[in-house]
């Protein structure tokens, strides 16, 4: 009778084998043995490892020079955050300012401070604020000007006019007199005056480690100034029947109204990378105008390579039938005979350059004026020794999220 303890092959009880026995596979316990060995090797190996590892990275440290931050030290990312917080801070205090009435104002002493105020009854209200400008002057204070919709409040119905004083009459003023400021003259032509729309309030703001406080009262100042626009280079006409027309109204088509991206691709230059809006928000694309650039029309049979610069003036209608004006600053550029599209511009193609400030010497500061760079007395204008400092306004984003480059 052969029995298994569990170890090897089954033995016979009485010592004598029946048959002969071929070489046996190794055993479970040689089995488990031998993975042990192998795992305390390991374990091993990689305590040498480690411990030649530590000196080794040691003599590395010293030996490789010393490293430089990725992350830039001069402050210019601080200043980011800074004129942000400063922005949105200058915004509330205009607002509070214009909305808080007398009997609430010590809630305005979390911007102002101590500063004396003079406040109105019947407040102003607001809507529409939005930061227009923000420059550091080289005192170190943040200059904002604050643009707000604002609308001068109104006394309720009933409330009585403003009363002389009794006993007390209206004197006039004597010869040679000179009216108070804000009196009518019969003679000086009518001021207008409004009670609502849009104003713009300039304040200094201190800002120390991220507390902020106005360092004076909001000014009112003059609006932005109005800017010519610069002269276009798109001066010369394409007939309707143009080559070019067809092919441009045809693109502007498939990307604006149709969503078709392989007609879109068909209308463009091989290696562009157009994409068709989506979804597709108008109904109808009306190519009114395309005007080209250089003096004269593209070539009706243009050699390969050749390019042009056009604008396309638009009319979009949309699904409830209304309509709405674009442009579309295009360059063609001419393959087998025909004109496809190369590339929407950013921008339009100018006839003169983009004015660049000039810098002018610093203002000598006299008694009673302000050496800030930032703004002057006259209104929110930039000056040309603001262009170092601005955080915010600077340049306009590109429009016209479907530009692709070629």
């Amino acid at each position: 009778m052969k029995v298994n303890w569990g170890f090897g092959p089954p033995k016979d009880t009485d010592g004598g084998d029946t048959a002969p026995r071929e070489k046996s596979a190794p055993s479970e316990q040689h089995t488990w043995t031998g993975g042990s060995q192998l795992a305390t090797r390991v374990v091993v190996g990689l305590l040498w490892a480690a411990l030649i590892a530590g000196p080794l990275a040691l003599a590395l440290q010293m030996l490789l020079p010393e490293s430089r931050p990725v992350v830039r030290q001069d402050g210019y990312v601080d200043r980011i955050g800074e004129a942000a917080a400063v922005s949105e801070f200058a915004e509330r205090a205009v607002v509070a300012w214009l909305e808080t009435p007398a009997e609430e104002s010590d809630v305005l002493r979390a911007y102002f401070g101590d500063l004396g105020l003079a406040r109105p009854d019947i407040p102003w209200t607001t809507d529409g604020s939005a930061v227009a400008e923000i420059v550091k002057d080289d005192t170190g204070l943040w200059s904002v000007t604050v643009g707000v919709d604002a609308t001068e409040g109104e006394p309720p119905a009933d409330a009585a006019p403003a009363q002389t004083p009794a006993g007390e009459a209206e004197e006039p003023a004597e010869a040679g007199e000179t009216p108070a400021a804000g009196e009518d003259d019969a003679d000086a032509e009518p001021v207008q005056r409004v009670t609502s729309g849009r104003l713009y309030f300039q304040l200094p703001v201190l800002y120390v480690d991220g507390q902020m406080i106005a360092q004076a009262l909001p000014s009112p100042v003059p609006a932005p100034g109005d800017f010519d626009q610069l002269t276009s280079a798109y001066d010369h006409g394409l007939a309707a029947d143009h080559p070019a027309f067809a092919r441009v109204a045809n693109f502007l088509g498939a990307m604006l109204v149709s969503g078709d991206q392989a007609s879109l691709e068909a209308y463009s230059s091989p290696g562009t990378s157009f994409r068709a809006l989506n979804p597709v928000p108008y109904a109808g694309v009306q190519v009114d105008t395309i005007v080209a650039a250089g003096g004269e029309a593209p070539s009706e049979e243009p050699a390969d390579g050749e390019t042009a610069e056009v604008q396309a003036n638009v009319t979009l209608s949309g699904s409830n039938g209304e309509q709405l004006g674009a442009q579309y600053s295009l360059v063609l550029q001419a393959r087998e005979g025909r004109w496809e599209v190369a590339r929407l511009r950013t921008s339009p193609a100018l006839a003169e350059p983009v004015p660049i400030p000039t810098p002018s010497p610093a203002a000598t500061a006299t008694p009673g004026t302000s050496t800030s760079e930032g703004t002057s007395s006259q209104g929110p204008g930039p000056t040309p020794s603001d262009t170092p400092t601005r955080e915010a306004g600077s340049d306009p984003a590109p429009t016209g999220s479907t530009t692709e480059s070629p």
